[in-house]
């Protein structure tokens, strides 16, 4: 009884320290795009959506490179918060 808690803590501990990686990395990623957006485009040109959409495929492919299971609900849910991030980010560079 003692050692199915403990197996139980331990999944719910790992779900949680996943969940937080499925939610800081995209955050991250879309500020880092708001920047880039930001030095590299005319804010007329619409180009900085481009440069974040690029960061959202390359996330496809880091995330399996630190051992994140990504599936299609969580991969729009990581589209949304990159998307996000970098308007945040990239609305706020311009305004300053």
């Amino acid at each position: 009884m003692v050692g199915a808690m403990a197996e139980a803590m331990a999944r719910e501990s790992e779900e949680y320290v996943e969940g937080v990686k499925k939610v800081l990395f995209p955050a991250i990623f879309g500020v880092v795009a708001g920047i880039l957006s930001f030095l590299l485009t005319e804010p007329a040109s619409g180009d900085g959506l481009l440069i974040a959409m690029i960061f959202i495929i390359v996330q496809r492919y880091v995330y399996p490179l630190i051992h994140l299971n990504i599936s299609a609900k969580d991969f729009l849910y990581i589209s949304f918060i990159t998307v996000f991030s970098w308007f945040i980010a990239f609305t706020l560079l311009l305004n300053a």
